[in-house]
């Protein structure tokens, strides 16, 4: 009988699952035959009776892909094992972005003069990841004979370093600006006639970078707080985030405004919510509780502001300016976290 029970749960599990991504594609595919709507569709957010009966149909879709992976599980979550950087860093993120919301709401020409091209928060962006780059690359260098018995792990960590480096170079277009090059004729076609590859498909690129960083920062440290298999593999715990970083990098997920429209954006906004109660029911420790609390009080606020006070913006797309900073502070958070991991021996065989 028992066996039955867990065969039976099993199945609503992935029938729950199965019918929450169905939702969705079908979404996508209705209003992309019927009424045309592009995937990424940009622009003021549209909170029509249309939109608003699909946003529904998004939040229950994605609490049902968690729940089914959730489900009957009782992991127990610790954010903080005992080194003071986790503390740190998590603080810190979080005063940065009670700070942002505080000048978007009260200061929004500061909120603004500072995100403009080549000002304090794209530099920043550009800086955190070229220390993500040197960082992930002084910890294979340092590091080396510790895992030498794994190429798998050399290599990874080396293209890890390596795309922080393109990624890093991309936000300050090669020093284009910096060293006053002309553009190249082959780049005058992109979109800022810049000497960069992302604005030959801005959106495009842009989504799949926000996506992609939710997944890495946000989606696989929960993966590893739910399945411990990850924590006791020697090459996949150097790659998958320990949970503390999902707090961090859920920030980001709640800096929507002109992409709020686009399913895929909205999907990570919720995950990342989800995520963080999940982490709350199952935390271990009453003050990390309060934490989590807190954090989610402050991402779902986030988002209501930015949606609700659009007129607070001098440009349309000036959100995404901190969302990638948020991103590649939390990379640059992430290296670090690796580093001292590797400090410690413990990815040692």
């Amino acid at each position: 009988m028992e066996t039955k029970n867990l065969i039976k749960g099993d199945n609503i599990k992935v029938a729950v699952f199965l019918f929450s991504c169905l939702c969705i594609i079908s979404i996508m595919a209705f209003e992309k035959l019927f009424w045309g709507s592009p995937i990424f569709y940009e622009g003021w957010p549209n909170f029509s009776i249309r939109r608003t009966v699909r946003l529904i149909i998004v939040v229950f879709s994605t609490i049902g892909i968690f729940w089914s992976l959730v489900s009957d599980r009782s992991p127990k979550l610790v954010l903080i094992e005992n080194i003071g950087a986790e503390r740190i860093s998590i603080g810190l993120v979080l005063l940065f972005s009670v700070i942002t919301i505080f000048l978007f709401s009260f200061h929004p020409p500061i909120f603004n003069s500072i995100s403009k091209e080549d000002g304090l928060i794209e530099q920043a962006s550009a800086l955190f990841l070229f220390g993500s780059c040197f960082i992930t690359l002084y910890a294979l260098l340092k590091y080396k004979n510790e895992i030498k018995d794994s190429m798998l792990t050399r290599v990874s960590l080396g293209f890890l370093s390596f795309t922080f480096f393109i990624m890093a170079m991309e936000e300050v277009s090669w020093f284009q600006r910096v060293l006053e090059i002309e553009t190249p004729k082959g780049f005058e076609s992109n979109v800022q006639n810049e000497m960069n590859l992302h604005n030959f498909a801005t959106s495009t690129v842009e989504n799949l970078y926000y996506i992609g960083s939710f997944v890495f920062l946000v989606l696989f440290p929960f993966f590893r707080f739910l399945f411990p298999f990850i924590s006791d593999n020697n090459y996949l715990k150097i790659f998958i985030a320990r949970p503390f970083i999902a707090v961090i990098g859920s920030i980001a997920c709640a800096y929507n405004f002109d992409m709020w429209n686009i399913i895929f954006i909205q999907m990570t906004f919720l995950g990342s919510l989800v995520i963080l109660i999940v982490f709350a029911i199952f935390s271990s420790v009453k003050n990390e509780t309060y934490l989590l609390l807190f954090t989610i009080v402050l991402i779902a606020t986030s988002q209501v502001l930015f949606l609700l006070k659009g007129e607070n913006f001098d440009r349309l797309w000036e959100i995404t300016e901190y969302k990638e900073f948020y991103i590649s502070l939390t990379f640059f958070i992430y290296s670090i976290d690796v580093l001292f991991q590797m400090r410690r021996g413990y990815f040692q065989n």
